[in-house]
């Protein structure tokens, strides 16, 4: 019976004090001021808050699924890998969004132009929710069949708290 309440609060306890330890600000929020932000926007972070954080994420899964060294190897170059596939789309997806700006706040509306741009914004953010897909595959590769189950169902606890857009367990 302790064992049964033990472990989820143990499990519990790592995925707060993980989500706690990664919580902190992600930019300079919806402003345009560049120099506040470096240039990156919101939510955007350079290769040193990505190492950090990674190294957060994998101390988090390795205690909570039980990576082996040859497991957390595998994932961190994997996590490394799509962040900079991700670092390469958001700054496409700034580019196209700052072309549909453009064309909304020009003085003569062209709405041709504007819906082109607004469908290659929305075939952007699609091709982001695939490679989100496509990491989460390969993670999932990487794990034993015991290890995703696990990990399925804390995406589960997590999604349930409101985690965020993207819920789950860093997966």
């Amino acid at each position: 019976m302790k064992k049964r309440i033990l472990v989820p609060a143990l499990i519990l306890g790592a995925l707060l004090s993980g989500s706690l330890a990664m919580a902190g600000p992600g930019g300079c929020g919806a402003c345009d001021q560049r120099e506040d932000c470096g240039g990156r926007g919101q939510g955007s972070m350079n290769f040193e808050q990505h190492e950090d954080r990674m190294d957060q994420r994998l101390e988090m899964m390795s205690a909570v699924l039980d990576l082996t060294a040859e497991q957390k190897v595998q994932l961190e170059g994997l996590m490394t890998q799509q962040w900079q596939v991700r670092q390469q789309l958001l700054e496409k997806m700034k580019a196209s969004r700052d072309a549909l700006r453009e064309v909304q706040t020009a003085e003569i509306f062209n709405e041709a132009d504007y819906l082109a741009k607004a469908v290659k914004q929305a075939e952007l953010k699609t091709e982001m929710m695939a490679e989100r897909a496509k990491m989460k595959k390969q993670l999932y590769a990487v794990l034993t069949p015991e290890q995703q189950e696990k990990a399925d169902k804390l995406s589960e606890m997590m999604g349930k708290r409101g985690k965020g857009r993207h819920g789950g367990f860093g997966f």
